[in-house]
């Protein structure tokens, strides 16, 4: 059985304590540039699906850890992705494990402490 990803959730908000921090994670973590930024309002979004589900980092005074854990799309390049990770301040949680036949995933904690899984198919 091959699965193929269908972007159900539309957009996600992100608190983050750190913008510019929470900014170079992301961009090496997802290999991308938001799409638009704006240090004064405290925000930055990036498009993850050429069908416009995207992420916003918002600028928060506080975050507090969740039970709900987003998956972000690593496109194939999941090894990557989680040595992104530990370059830029997150932890691995759980390291790559198959999710068959939904592909594989690691569960990690991005810069700014928010739980989230890698996936690729």
């Amino acid at each position: 059985m091959t699965y193929t990803p269908v972007n159900t959730l539309l957009w996600l908000d992100l608190p983050v304590l750190n913008l510019e921090r929470a900014l170079a994670f992301y961009s090496a973590v997802l290999d991308s540039s938001p799409l638009h930024r704006d240090l004064t309002a405290g925000n930055a979004t990036f498009q993850l699906s050429p069908q416009g589900s995207g992420l916003t980092l918002i600028r928060a005074d506080s975050v507090e850890p969740s039970q709900v854990t987003p998956y972000l799309n690593c496109h194939g390049r999941l090894d990557q992705a989680l040595a992104q990770v530990r370059l830029h301040q997150g932890k691995i949680l759980k390291e790559r494990h198959s999710m068959e036949p939904f592909g594989e995933r690691a569960v990690i904690l991005d810069s700014e402490g928010n739980r989230l899984a890698l996936h690729s198919a």
